[in-house]
């Protein structure tokens, strides 16, 4: 009785230490991205809101955000999911923010040396 008991125990910490995720959360280089686009719709917002301080009362920041997670062909309830998932891990939050930081430092380069492609 206690060897079947204990290969429940260690069965179920075995899966319980699986490294498996929910298939609904986005993966890492897709928040990646869609952690990018949302903070260049924040810069687009911020932009606005200096030309017109009515921005903020017609929520374009919302409407930014909305489209975003429509390019990306997501909702904002599972953004938010994942991002809290992602919290919940902070090594591959650490991972996700540290590959923003240098596309960030790379385009902030590329700007300056003006070797920045054209679209």
């Amino acid at each position: 009785m206690m060897k079947k008991l204990l290969l429940c125990y260690f069965i179920g910490m075995i899966a319980a230490c699986s490294n498996d995720t929910d298939a609904h959360i986005i993966p890492k280089d897709s928040m990646q991205a869609i952690m990018w686009d949302m903070m260049k719709a924040d810069e687009v917002f911020i932009r606005k809101l200096v030309a017109d301080s009515n921005a903020a009362k017609n929520k374009e920041d919302v409407k930014l955000y909305e489209t975003v997670f429509r390019i990306h062909k997501i909702n904002k309830d599972r953004f938010f999911e994942s991002y809290r998932y992602y919290e919940a891990h902070p090594i591959l939050l650490k991972e996700i923010i540290d590959s923003i930081d240098s596309k960030s430092n790379r385009e902030r380069i590329e700007r300056y040396s003006g070797k920045r492609n054209k679209p």
